[in-house]
């Protein structure tokens, strides 16, 4: 896996937007039914489309200091300019995350730009307790791994965030991230879904089983971000040093898992 030097220097940012007085976020979370303004059209077929236009979000994105933003809430590829929105918000120098199932993503590849800068993601979440092993890359999964595998191929950054629920079973995951892994995507993301020790320790470990260093601490940040309100703690990622970064450099390049 790749986590380029423009990401790892984005990421000491977000850790430090994090740790600093006024503890800000150290990821902006953007979701296109509530943070762009949307304008009702009129009569031709085109305008009466919701569109995505000089977004709510631009005030929010130029007071917030970290440099990675993560789009997700409802389907954002449901919305017609979200691929305008998310183009210029890479050109403009943004680590941008667009968090997808990816069941529209052929549909609409041609409006995105490949850029260094973003990241398509796909998320999986449906995982079934039940599931046997050689189960887990059955349908409903195969939509999201030919998004990412047609991403790949079209010149993509492309990333897979694994969601883990209560009583997932850790066999299914893995056997995923090893699907996936053929097909070359730039990183992983395991969060969980819910606040509790057993799953905490669930994601803790399939991490350090699967994840560099890097793609592990960027797992942190997105879940401090993404969990629900009262499910979150702010102390527990201030309490995880980033001790494995003595041991590595900052160097841009491959990194494993």
């Amino acid at each position: 896996m790749t986590f380029s030097l423009r990401l790892t220097a984005d990421l000491v940012l977000a850790l430090t937007a994090r740790m600093g007085s006024q503890r800000a976020a150290p990821i902006l979370v953007l979701s296109p039914d509530t943070d762009f303004q949307t304008v009702a059209g009129s009569s031709s077929v085109a305008n009466r489309q919701q569109r995505i236009e000089s977004p709510n979000s631009e005030s929010l994105v130029s007071r917030n200091r970290s440099p990675i933003l993560w789009i997700s809430g409802p389907e954002p590829l449901d919305y017609p300019e979200v691929a305008r929105f998310t183009n210029a918000l890479a050109a403009s120098g943004l680590s941008v995350f667009l968090e997808t199932s990816g069941a529209a993503w052929n549909r609409r590849i041609h409006e995105f730009k490949p850029s260094p800068r973003f990241h398509l993601t796909v998320r999986f979440d449906a995982f079934d307790p039940a599931l046997q092993p050689g189960d887990a890359c059955a349908s409903p999964f195969r939509t999201g791994i030919e998004a990412l595998r047609v991403a790949r191929l079209a010149g993509f950054f492309t990333c897979a965030h694994l969601v883990v629920r209560p009583g997932a079973a850790a066999h299914p995951l893995e056997d995923l991230h090893a699907e996936l892994t053929k097909l070359d995507v730039d990183g992983f993301l395991i969060t969980r879904s819910a606040d509790s020790p057993e799953l905490a320790q669930t994601v803790s470990q399939l991490r350090r089983r699967l994840l560099g260093w890097r793609w592990s601490v960027l797992s942190r940040l997105v879940e401090s971000v993404t969990l629900p309100a009262g499910a979150r703690d702010s102390r527990r990622l201030d309490r995880q040093p980033v001790a494995e970064s003595q041991q590595e450099s900052f160097e841009e390049g491959a990194e494993a898992g």
